[in-house]
């Protein structure tokens, strides 16, 4: 046909109602500056199960993980 050119769907950007600054303020304060959540700590065992051995210490006699295990 002609007088239409062929057009892909990525040819051109759609216009934007929100400027590329507000977007970027707007994501910033979406996704940017997240405070690192604390890691949690089990809490000690009491005074009579602290010498009592785990299952894993048992059966292997360590309490190394084996490498890439966490």
């Amino acid at each position: 046909m002609e007088g239409i050119e062929e057009m892909s769907k990525g040819s051109r950007p759609r216009p934007s109602i929100v400027s590329q600054e507000e977007l970027a303020q707007r994501h910033e304060g979406i996704f940017g500056n997240k405070v690192p959540k604390p890691r949690w700590v089990p809490p000690p065992l009491p005074e009579d199960m602290q010498g009592i051995k785990s299952s894993f210490e048992q059966q292997l006699g360590t309490t190394k993980l084996p490498l890439g295990r966490t």
